[in-house]
Order: C-alpha cells, then sequence, then structure tokens
C-alpha cells in the first residue's frame, strides 16, 4: 500500500515538473466554423476574441481557438465538424440550422454545441429557451419574430410598392412557412409576394433575375448562414436589378445594400463566445438557457438608395439608428 502512494506521488511529482520544464500542455479548444470568408468575417473573429476575453480566455495562452471558414458553401460545415472532432475539440461553435445540426450530428451529445440560433432554428434543435436540454445551447437573434417590422419599414420606405421578392434556401426548416408569413403580413399592407429559392452561389444571379420578372420591385433576403457569407453578391444583384433590398443584418447595408433591421451580429456573436467559454469551464449547456435579443438596429444606406433613385420619407429615417452616407 505504501509502495503505491509511493509511485502515485512521484507521477504527480513528475507531472507537475513536466509542465515547469515547458513540456506540452494540452489546452481546452473551441472547434468554430464561420460560414463567409477570413476577408468578411475578420469582425466576427474579434468579436469572439473578445468574448472569449471577457470570460478570462486568451487564444494560445490558456485556451486554442480553431476558427474555420466556408467561404459561403454551407454543404461543407459537416465534413469541416467532422474534421475538427478528430483533434479533438472542447465545445464546438457555429451558427443557422445547417451549422448547428451539423456539430450536433458530429458530437453526437458528447461534445457541448454553442449555437448562433436565427429564425425557427431554435424551435428545431432544442426543448426550449429557458431549459435547452441535451447538449446545445447559445443565443438567438429572433430575426423571424421581426419580419413584421421588416416589412412595414419597407412599406413606409417605398409607399408605392406593390410586389415584394422573397428568397430563401429551401435546405433550411421552417421556410417555407416563414414564405406563406410574410405573404401574409405583405397582403395586409397592399402587397403581394413573389419567391425564388437558391441553395448554392452559383444560384443568386437567376433567383434575383426570376423575381424581377416576376414583377418584384423590392427584395427581402431570409436570414441565414448561407446568405449572410454571400452578402456581397446578394446586395450587388439586387442593385443590378433596381430592387430595393432590406435584410436583417447590418453586414448587408455596409455591403451596399439599402436597408436592414435586426439585432447585432458582433454582439451577439460576442456573448456566444462567452458561452463557449462557460462550457470550456464545465458548465453544462443544458444550465444556460438561450440568450435572446433585446436590441435592434434599423440600418440605412442613403448612397445605395440614392443609386436606386429611391427618396425615403423624412419619417422613416427619423427612426434609422444609423445612417451610411
Amino acid at each position: 500500500m505504501q509502495g503505491l502512494k509511493f509511485i502515485a506521488a512521484c507521477t504527480a511529482l513528475l507531472s507537475a515538473m513536466a509542465g515547469a520544464w515547458g513540456q506540452p500542455v494540452a489546452l481546452p479548444r473551441i472547434g468554430w466554423v464561420l460560414s463567409g470568408t477570413p476577408e468578411n468575417s475578420g469582425h466576427l473573429v474579434e468579436a469572439i476574441r473578445a468574448g472569449l476575453a471577457d470570460e478570462g480566455f486568451v487564444d494560445g495562452k490558456n485556451l486554442i481557438l480553431d476558427v474555420r471558414f466556408l467561404a459561403g458553401r454551407s454543404e461543407r460545415y459537416p465534413e469541416v465538424f467532422a474534421d475538427l472532432v478528430r483533434q479533438p475539440v472542447t465545445v464546438l461553435a457555429a451558427a443557422s440550422h445547417a451549422g448547428i445540426s451539423a456539430a450536433r450530428d458530429v458530437s453526437r451529445g458528447r461534445i457541448p454545441v454553442s449555437g448562433y440560433f436565427c429564425g425557427n432554428d431554435v424551435k428545431q434543435m432544442v426543448q426550449s429557451f429557458a431549459q435547452p436540454g441535451g447538449n446545445i445551447t447559445g443565443v438567438s437573434c429572433l430575426s423571424a419574430e421581426l419580419a413584421v417590422k421588416r416589412i412595414e419599414l419597407l412599406k413606409d420606405a417605398v409607399p408605392g410598392l406593390r410586389r415584394i421578392g422573397f428568397m430563401y434556401d429551401p435546405r433550411v426548416p421552417g421556410k417555407d412557412k416563414e414564405l406563406a408569413e410574410t405573404g401574409e403580413i405583405a397582403s395586409k399592407l397592399g402587397m403581394s409576394v413573389t419567391s425564388a429559392t437558391v441553395s448554392a452561389p452559383e444560384g443568386f444571379r437567376e433567383a434575383i433575375a426570376s423575381l424581377r420578372r416576376d414583377g418584384a420591385d423590392a427584395l427581402v433576403t431570409s436570414e441565414d448562414s448561407f446568405t449572410f457569407a454571400n452578402r456581397a453578391q446578394i446586395v450587388a444583384l439586387a442593385a443590378e436589378f433596381r430592387l430595393v433590398d432590406i435584410s436583417a443584418f447590418r453586414e448587408f447595408v455596409m455591403a451596399g445594400g439599402v436597408m436592414s433591421y435586426g439585432a447585432s451580429v458582433p454582439e451577439r456573436i460576442r456573448l456566444q463566445a462567452r458561452y463557449a467559454a462557460r462550457m470550456v469551464r464545465g458548465t453544462k449547456p443544458s444550465d444556460l438557457p438561450i440568450d435572446q435579443a433585446r436590441h435592434f438596429e434599423f440600418v440605412v444606406n442613403l448612397k445605395a438608395a440614392r443609386a436606386l433613385n429611391l427618396s425615403i420619407p423624412q419619417r422613416v429615417l427619423l427612426r434609422a439608428d444609423a445612417l451610411i452616407q
């Protein structure tokens, strides 16, 4: 018995000496997959690092942040997450239905997942906001719940608007319902809706062109990580086909879109990173209620509006949180 105690003591001493002598010590690793590119997602990586720092973590010092980029190819989520879990990782993080479901599948319930939920993603993934259950939790942008507000803003900005084009990714569950709800809202405001689906970056041109052929004068882009990553192409095509666009994210407006209304993506991701850090420390995902966005911003790009010969009423501009000249 005394011999066993002696061996255990020696083992502990050697482990401590290894750390002191600079031998490699495994750090917790967060595997984070972003839908965009390093160029258009730099501000998001900064938000992730800021959120980790809020919880006392610094990449390379007491944690490894392994960020992967999909360059708008959301179909690559499964293979990228599969590669991450071979590292191995302590926590996985992603956004929208495609990303969170891929993380869920490769984790097999054993690895915590910090998610950024949009639209109806929450209802598809967890038991409830207050008690998510399982191995997934995170933050929500409540974007689908703001659909009514976006359509109202679009109508206020373009009083003569009669037909809206709604573009969405059919691979995402719940988008048919979102289309139906958009149609109901538009009808109450004296407008009609036509729609187009797109599931690959090469399909945006034809999707937006078809909306224009069907008589749309405005574009509403359904929010998810796929459209977010391809926002520059979307707003450029909307301008080319003379469509007034509105989206859920300021980043669309910064890329040249006309209007956006929704939660701040960097603020949400910063909190998502804090959730990931808490799970690294051992907090169970089921003990972290999904945080719902409480602050929303209305952003207008006046330059983009002028390019379309659109004069947005002053009463609408006064409601904007930010005007881009």
